[in-house]
């Protein structure tokens, strides 16, 4: 062979890629929350916003821009980039400002579609169901019980806890209530669902209990179907404890935990982050509780716990190892306040250093 020729085949396969050759795409590490630091000035509650960033805190960019309050972003566990969150945007007319529907986005903030009434959605780990709590008597917009809470989400005196496929509510479908049970002694909220499918945890208190200091919450988890009665923890204490988020591996759960010994403007005891065995053995308590932490989530990886930190209209993001809670860093600093998250991966184009 003409060795002109040789050298011109060798450089042509090496510039050409084979036919063969599949475009390569990471999972990145991402980050879904709640901010109003585009409009920190009260009122706060309709100046919720979504954003997302990368799990290292940087890239930070917005996914709604409204005149509504939008949070509790949940990112799908198919690497997908689909975000279902909470809006107050298709309340009727009388209802209270805090009054939740589920919609449905991606990561490039199309045009959110409505779901369902709900709060607090938690996705199955295929990415096709979803969980999470409503009034039991909602048949269509102005019906239902109301709130018990001013808080973004709150639960109703009937709240239970529904599961859904995402493509079933698109097409109009009712989702199945899994906790309902007459007479009515419980609200349950706060969903979950567990790595391996099959349990979801969520709080369950009574209805009865104060709504400010529920000192009947406690952690339940029910199997995904509903077909068996739920087992709970916790209730031995007169302590509240809400917002179970499992662990990656499924062996543990994050919550809340009113441990103070800080307490609030009302008297109340701070919520510190608190751990606990999957089986309801080892409660771990990981903050000090000197000042409100909040709404805990598991880094993909299971290492770390993001959560909230500091007063409802400038709390930040931080993060801590989740075996014992040390080198909590302040992850977030804007105007405004930053809360409300959860910590998954989007699949995409990979980063190389």
């Amino acid at each position: 062979m003409n060795k002109s020729v040789g050298l011109a085949l060798v450089l042509t396969i090496g510039l050409v890629a084979p036919a063969w050759t599949k475009e390569v795409k990471c999972p990145i590490s991402t980050i879904a929350f709640t901010s109003t630091r585009d409009y920190p000035a009260p009122p706060v509650a309709n100046n919720l916003e979504i954003y997302l960033m990368d799990g290292d805190g940087t890239n930070p960019r917005r996914l709604t821009e409204d005149i509504y309050a939008d949070g509790q972003p949940h990112l799908s566990p198919d690497g997908k980039g689909r975000v279902v969150f909470d809006s107050n945007r298709a309340r009727a007319a009388g209802e209270p400002l805090n009054t939740s529907d589920l919609f449905l986005t991606d990561e490039n903030g199309i045009p959110p579609t409505l779901l369902t009434r709900g709060s607090s959605a938690t996705w199955s780990p295929d990415g096709k169901r979803i969980a999470f709590h409503r009034s039991a008597s909602f048949t269509v917009p102005g019906t239902g019980k109301l709130p018990i809470r001013p808080d973004g989400g709150a639960p109703t005196l009937d709240s239970d806890i529904f599961v859904a496929k995402v493509k079933d509510l698109l097409k109009g479908k009712e989702p199945k209530n899994l906790t309902f049970a007459e007479p009515r002694l419980y609200i349950h909220d706060d969903a979950d669902w567990s790595p391996d499918g099959t349990k979801i945890a969520y709080t369950r208190h009574g209805v009865n209990d104060s709504h400010q200091n529920s000192i009947t919450a406690e952690i339940c988890v029910i199997d995904a179907k509903g077909k068996e009665d739920p087992v709970c923890y916790l209730g031995d204490n007169d302590e509240e404890e809400r917002g179970p988020a499992w662990s990656p591996d499924g062996t543990r759960i994050a919550y809340m935990c009113r441990k103070g010994p800080g307490v609030n403007a009302r008297g109340l005891k701070f919520f510190a982050i608190c751990t606990i065995n999957a089986d309801g053995t080892g409660e771990k308590k990981l903050t000090a509780g000197e000042v409100f932490d909040a709404t805990p989530v598991w880094s993909p990886d299971g290492l770390r716990i993001l959560f909230a930190r500091g007063e409802t209209a400038s709390a930040e993001l931080w993060v801590m190892n989740a075996a014992d809670g040390s080198e909590q860093t302040q992850f977030t600093d804007t105007n405004g306040a930053n809360g409300g998250a959860n910590w998954g991966v989007i699949t995409g184009e990979c980063k190389h250093k």
